[in-house]
């Protein structure tokens, strides 16, 4: 420490006395060479704060202050030993970690912008700085990971099986990974996998319409009139399935959707059942298993094989009757569950920026979320109290009927929804439904700003993750054009193109 302390006091001796330049230098040159065998350590004194740091730990960045004499000399106080700054001793710290463990951690009640003003005090190059994350990124970046819930590669050593399986795994289920090869053609796949989601979803929708069903010849034929036009209009279309006279329930089991639709929904149940088998065979772990999206598919496989096969037995067996309607019945459940395969976009939430920061802005927000559904169920017992009471003055079967109905007007009212089923009829009714339609516009409205917060927060740590993610692979697109000797002109055209 005193050899280098000699370097600084040698600079400064020479700076004050104006000696020549070659003085100078040899002062420096002696300074140094007697200080190459003891000088382990470096003193700095922050503000009274002494930290001691490495040579070895300087070394690595020869270009910032720590290591250049001439921009030391000034701050050597032989009294204190050290080298003395008035710098705050939090922010010396954080950059000390970064020079150690390259992580930024920002102290607590402290600014990152002030962290990166003391970095360019002490000229730590920006390219040392650049992707480093702090404390908090760090726990965003976990909560990413957490959802895109990636399964590890096998350890070294392998069978070349067990590579070929992750890396079909990779392609089928993570197009934006690290190990995923062939990546445009994976993401093509991820594109084919959502829109056949999106596709069924249309089609059954639609397959509930009146307007794309007919009868079906294969149940009782006493129930229907023989109309069979088509229409626009969706009383006719009711009228000319013979349901005009019946629940909807009823109707929906004598009925059928349109052949097209029909084997179109089997084509695409198909595709799910085949691609759920797919990925039964290739996962590598029992990871796969513990999400609920896997669960979705399974139970969504077997709904299908099985309403198919009950659709089946009908047909062939002929059975009619009561046991006919209830097998229907079953057959519609099954045929619901396949709703939940909407679930399945969720899989690919690594393409799609802004679902995965909605459904971490969810997660962030369950407590918020959960006061707000507090807030409006006290809120709602309130005012339905309230207008049930001042109700009573009016004529029955007029405003709100009871506490019942008040609730269901109250939720209505307060969410500015106001479907008009129910609404008071008295002077003390108005003034309670405007104080409703006032706390609920005020209620609803007070988790939003920290739910916009959180929500900018994971959206602006994804655009700085996806933009570390492309630089990687642009940077390892280049070494490999490098390796199979792509030459400079070449790689010029690149960066261009991009």
């Amino acid at each position: 420490m005193a050899d280098f302390a000699a370097v600084a006091t040698a600079v400064l001796a020479i700076s004050k006395n104006k000696v020549g330049v070659e003085n100078e230098k040899m002062a420096i040159k002696h300074a140094k060479e007697k200080s190459k065998v003891s000088l382990q350590l470096f003193h700095f004194n922050i503000s009274g704060e002494k930290f001691i740091v490495s040579n070895q730990l300087i070394k690595s960045y020869p270009h910032s202050k720590f290591a250049s004499p001439h921009l030391l000399a000034d701050h050597w106080i032989e009294e204190l030993n050290a080298f003395y700054f008035d710098r705050d001793p939090a922010l010396f710290n954080a950059v000390l970690n970064i020079l150690r463990y390259n992580v930024l951690n920002v102290p607590s009640g402290y600014d990152k912008e002030l962290v990166m003003e003391e970095i360019n005090f002490w000229n730590v190059p920006k390219e040392d700085v650049e992707g480093v994350q702090d404390d908090e990124e760090l726990r965003l970046e976990a909560e990413f990971q957490w959802l895109e819930n990636r399964i590890p590669p096998p350890p070294s050593g392998s069978s070349k099986f067990l590579e070929l399986r992750y890396k079909c795994w990779c392609f089928i289920t993570d197009p934006l990974g690290p190990y995923t090869e062939y990546r445009r053609m994976s993401i093509a796949y991820a594109v084919f996998s959502i829109v056949a989601v999106v596709l069924y979803m249309i089609l059954y929708g639609i397959g509930t319409s009146p307007h794309y069903r007919v009868i079906d010849e294969h149940a009782l034929p006493a129930l229907y009139t023989n109309k069979t036009e088509r229409t626009t209009n969706l009383d006719s279309a009711i009228d000319n399935l013979g349901c005009s006279q019946m629940p909807k329930i009823s109707c929906y089991i004598r009925t059928t959707p349109l052949l097209w639709i029909t084997y179109s929904k089997y084509a695409l149940k198909f595709v799910f059942i085949l691609e759920t088998l797919i990925r039964l065979i290739l996962c590598p772990g029992l990871a796969y298993f513990r999400s609920i999206i896997t669960w979705i598919d399974i139970v969504a496989g077997i709904g299908a094989l099985a309403a198919f096969a009950i659709e089946i037995v009908v047909v062939t067996k002929e059975i009619v009757g009561e046991a006919e309607m209830h097998l229907h019945y079953i057959v519609i459940c099954l045929q619901s569950i396949q709703i939940l395969r909407i679930f399945k976009i969720f899989q690919y939430a690594s393409l799609i920026d802004g679902l995965m920061v909605m459904m971490l802005t969810l997660k962030a927000c369950l407590k918020e979320l959960f006061l707000l559904v507090m807030y409006l169920l006290i809120a709602m017992f309130i005012f339905a109290t309230s207008v049930s009471f001042l109700e009573l003055q009016s004529e029955m079967g007029v405003g709100v009927p009871d506490c019942v109905y008040g609730y269901w007007w109250a939720i209505i009212t307060m969410t500015t929804v106001g479907y008009g089923d129910f609404y008071p009829s008295t002077v003390g009714g108005y003034f309670v439904g405007v104080l409703c339609a006032i706390s609920g516009i005020i209620l609803t409205a007070l988790p939003v700003a920290i739910i916009g917060s959180h929500f900018n927060v994971y959206w602006e740590h994804n655009r700085k993750r996806r933009r570390l993610l492309f630089a990687a692979l642009k940077k390892k697109h280049k070494q490999k054009n490098i390796s199979a000797g792509t030459t400079t002109s070449d790689i010029s055209k690149l960066n261009s193109q991009e």
